[in-house]
């Protein structure tokens, strides 16, 4: 796994599109960013935590719905 990603290399990492990624994010739900200039980076922490945020929703609302 990359130390950071930039956006297209997130995106390419988790197999959806940058559309997506900017859905997520209009939504509140994406990664934490670092920007650099103009640059964007996720670090690998951030892409993290953001992995088990997402797989945390998934379980709560998977438990919501069989209840």
């Amino acid at each position: 796994m990359e130390s950071s990603y930039t956006i297209p290399q997130f995106c390419a990492a988790y197999h959806f599109s940058r559309v997506y990624y900017y859905s997520l994010k209009a939504q509140g739900k994406g990664p934490k960013e670092l920007r650099l200039g103009r640059r964007v980076i996720i670090p690998r922490k951030c892409a993290e935590d953001w992995e088990a945020q997402m797989l945390a929703e998934q379980a709560a609302d998977s438990n919501t719905e069989s209840a």
